[in-house]
């Protein structure tokens, strides 16, 4: 933890009027694994005059997984991902009639997009609203024509303009050309999306997207210092010096970027997801998928989850996803990130001015790789030998005279390593012909097969169950033959391996271990053998 103390004491040291507040927590611990807050020597006075972890900062983007758990929560009122927006939204037909021609580069089919396209920003609609800058002075020099000032909204929420309402939406949004046709090869960010979904909200629920969002949201979560207006105390907030956005109001697109919260109702708030507290656990598992590609070969889309792949962080190179959300509300930054593999949430919140060498995007995002690179290795180790003292060992039944050994310190790679492997007396590394069905003839076979367990499910009271993966190449083979590919990780096909030699339905990978009640593991099944073996040390 110095470690990582240190690494950001170097980064925030230029911060004259930046502040900075971070907070890692696993969903088991009542208390922060780490936490880490800066305030800058510059500030506004009307704000906290030092930061802490119940310091308000504006979310930005972040704001956006609201509208997509407020839909997902309507799932038992028979709402559907897979629905089009204009169920819920038919006046959005309207907007065909403002395009300049009636055509896919013009006018956006709205029965073509889905709430699930929406949330993914696979709709191909328009990426915003309030962002044109038409009505920002002479851009002669830039380029641009003369504004025609009939075409100015009146409306946008920066610079002091109030926020555009409901109604000019619909009374202009029509005349944005789509960025491209649904569903297209890659996902393209849209703002818009978010205030499209919360008037479905609105449309099902009958009340306001607020109102929904604080009884069904940040109430049942605790989250009581999350809003989505700013609140009455500026003194509750952390606002920069000359700062324009901490007042600002986006008006309809609150729910794509205009929230307010903390690190402390964050942690609520990511801890509620992973516990399956906001959602059932299936669904919630469902949620934590990808949905689609980006233009970044390390990032994918969800729902509205930006999920980086991360194979630099462990030892042994494994993909780890990182479910995340950014915000950027020009002056003020966040990120949410999940990590289901290890059951962590990871806030980052900032508001000041980026690094004058960075973008805003770039250093947050660079301040949260720096932690997870700090962190994740300790916890990975931490975990490896909780695991090692549960079920590292020999396993035996001299009935049928069977053993298994399992360890973690085998070697560095992911996993249980299985170190020896005898079924009623036969070695099954030496003989097992992997996927194919077993000849006549047991083959003696070198090398013999290198097995490694991984944990498959949890869901039974006292039982564990784990799945076997094996491989006969060394990691050396594997690169060699992998660099034959114009892609990457060929050899990878595991997930298209497991479960698929059986014997009377049982699975020859399948183990599942026995739990006493004090937590330590007293034996295992060898469910496709039909073997059970019982813990010696």
């Amino acid at each position: 933890m110095a470690a990582l103390q240190d690494i950001l004491n170097q980064m925030t040291s230029t911060y004259n009027t930046t502040a900075v507040a971070i907070g890692v927590k696993s969903i088991h611990e009542t208390d922060l694994l780490f936490e880490y807050t800066y305030t800058p020597p510059n500030k506004d006075k009307k704000g906290v005059q030092k930061v802490d972890l119940d310091t308000i900062f504006r979310l930005g983007s972040l704001t956006k997984v609201f509208p997509v758990l407020a839909l997902l929560k309507l799932k038992d009122q028979g709402v559907s991902f897979d629905d089009p927006i204009t169920k819920y939204v038919p006046e959005l037909r309207t907007l065909r009639s403002q395009a300049r021609e009636d055509n896919p580069i013009w006018a956006v089919e709205w029965d073509d997009v889905t709430l699930g396209a929406l949330a993914s920003h696979m709709a191909g609609i328009p990426s915003d609203y309030i962002t044109d800058i038409a009505p920002f002075g002479d851009l002669s020099a830039y380029g641009y024509p003369k504004a025609n000032s009939s075409n100015f909204l009146g409306c946008s929420g920066f610079f002091g303009m109030p926020g555009c309402n409901k109604t000019v939406f619909f009374e202009h949004f029509g005349q944005r050309p789509p960025a491209q046709v649904p569903f297209s090869p890659q996902a393209v960010y849209s703002n818009i999306a978010f205030p499209i979904l919360s008037f479905a909200v609105e449309a099902i629920t009958n009340q306001s997207f607020t109102e929904y969002v604080t009884n069904e949201i940040w109430k049942p979560t605790n989250m009581s210092r999350t809003s989505a207006t700013k609140p009455d105390d500026d003194s509750q907030g952390f606002i920069p010096v000359n700062d324009v956005w901490w007042t600002a109001d986006l008006g309809f697109e609150g729910p794509a970027g205009g929230y307010y919260s903390t690190i402390n109702d964050l942690h609520r708030f990511g801890d509620a997801i992973l516990q399956h507290k906001l959602l059932p656990a299936v669904q919630t598992r469902n949620w934590l998928k990808p949905v689609t590609a980006t233009s970044s070969s390390g990032l994918l889309m969800g729902q509205p989850w930006e999920i980086f792949r991360a194979t630099n962080i462990t030892s042994d190179g494994r993909l780890i996803d990182l479910y995340t959300k950014t915000g950027d509300l020009i002056n003020y930054h966040s990120q949410l990130v999940l990590i289901p593999d290890y059951d962590l949430v990871l806030t980052l919140l900032v508001a000041g001015p980026a690094s004058p060498t960075e973008g805003s995007q770039t250093t947050m995002t660079l301040m949260m790789s720096r932690i997870l690179q700090t962190l994740l290795p300790a916890i990975e180790a931490a975990g490896k030998a909780e695991t090692a003292a549960a079920y590292a060992g020999t396993y035996s039944d001299k009935r049928t005279n069977s053993s298994l050994t399992l360890s973690l310190t085998e070697d560095d790679g992911p996993g249980i390593a299985i170190t020896r492997y005898i079924i009623r007396g036969v070695d099954v590394p030496r003989t097992d012909p992997g996927s194919t069905l077993p000849p006549a003839t047991p083959p003696v076979l070198d090398p013999p097969m290198r097995y490694r367990l991984y944990p498959a499910s949890t869901g039974a009271e006292g039982e564990t169950s784990w799945r076997a993966v094996g491989t006969r190449a060394t990691a050396e083979e594997v690169g060699k033959q992998d660099g034959l590919f114009a892609w990457g990780m060929n050899s990878c096909i595991t997930w298209a391996m497991m479960d698929r030699s059986t014997f009377e339905f049982g699975a020859r990978d399948h183990f599942v271990f026995g739990v006493g009640g004090d937590g330590r593991v007293k034996g295992v099944e060898a469910v496709g053998y039909q073997v059970q073996l019982v813990k010696e040390c």
